[in-house]
C-alpha cells in the first residue's frame, strides 16, 4: 500500500508539477500525496486573491477521503491578506475537509523559527506588490526581512515559473544583496528547488529555506514522519 507512512492531500495553482514531482521524489519511502490543482490567474494580489477564493471548493473535495493532511501549497496565496491569513486558511481547508491542514506560509515562518533566523534575504518571482505583502507578513510575524527582490520572470510568460532552470535560480539567488541576513528564502512552490538546496547554502555560506524544503519538512512532521535529509538543507538535519 502506498503512504503506509502518511497520507497527504496537496491543492496548488496550476500550471507546472515541480512540488508534486519534487514531493514524490525526495520524500521518504511510505509517503504518498494525492494532488489538485487551482486556477491561477496571476501572482498579483488580485489574481492571489481569486487564486484563493477556490480553496474551500477544492478542500471539500478531500472530505472523507481518509488523509492525514491537507496541505495548501502556495506562498504567496497564503501570505497575501496578512498576518493570520495563513492561520484562516488552514481553518477554511479544516472546516471543509474535515482533514488538518497546513499552508506553505505557515511552514515558513516554522522553518525561520527553528532555524532561529534573526534576519532574512527573501528572493522571489513575485511583482513588487506582492513582494511587500511578503515582507509585512514576515515582519508582522517576527521575522525581519534585510531585502527582498524580485527575479525577472517576463522569458518566463509571467506565470509559467516552473520553467525557471537551476542556472537561473542560482545565479539570482548569488548575486542578490544578502548583507546582514543569517538565512536565506527562495519563495514560491511553482519554482524547481529542492535539488539546489544543499549546494546554494555550501555557497551563499548561511542556511537556506525554500518554499518546497519547508512545506516538505513541515508536512512530515505533522504526520508524525521525522526522517533527517541533509541533502536537502540545515533545516532537514534539525
Amino acid at each position: 500500500m502506498y503512504g503506509w507512512k502518511a497520507r497527504i492531500g496537496l491543492i496548488s495553482p496550476m500550471p507546472g508539477e515541480n512540488i508534486e514531482h519534487a514531493f514524490h521524489i525526495y520524500s521518504p519511502p511510505g509517503v504518498s500525496f494525492s494532488s489538485m490543482k487551482m486556477v491561477f490567474p496571476g501572482p498579483t494580489p488580485e489574481g492571489l486573491a481569486i487564486l484563493t477564493d477556490q480553496l474551500e471548493e477544492n478542500a471539500a473535495k478531500y472530505k472523507g477521503k481518509g488523509l492525514d493532511l491537507l496541505v495548501f501549497g502556495c506562498t504567496a496565496g497564503s501570505f497575501i491578506k496578512g498576518a493570520g491569513w495563513d492561520r484562516e486558511c488552514i481553518k477554511t481547508m479544516e472546516r471543509a475537509s474535515g482533514t488538518p491542514a497546513l499552508t506553505t506560509s505557515t511552514a515558513v515562518l516554522e522553518a525561520l523559527a527553528a532555524l532561529g533566523a534573526k534576519k532574512t534575504a527573501v528572493l522571489t518571482p513575485y511583482p513588487d506588490a506582492t513582494n511587500m505583502a511578503e515582507k509585512e507578513f514576515m515582519e508582522q510575524n517576527g521575522f525581519p526581512v534585510t531585502a527582498i527582490e524580485g527575479m525577472d520572470m517576463s522569458r518566463f510568460q509571467n506565470i509559467n515559473f516552473y520553467l525557471a532552470d537551476y542556472n537561473f535560480l542560482y545565479s539570482h539567488s548569488k548575486k542578490m544583496d544578502r548583507k546582514g541576513a543569517d538565512v536565506f528564502f527562495l519563495s514560491c512552490t511553482a519554482l524547481d528547488t529542492l535539488g539546489l538546496v544543499k549546494d546554494l547554502e555550501e555557497d551563499l555560506g548561511v542556511p537556506v529555506i525554500t518554499s518546497h524544503q519547508a512545506t516538505l519538512r513541515a508536512a512530515l512532521r505533522r504526520c508524525g514522519v521525522r526522517t533527517k535529509q541533509p541533502e536537502l538543507g540545515t533545516l532537514f538535519t534539525l
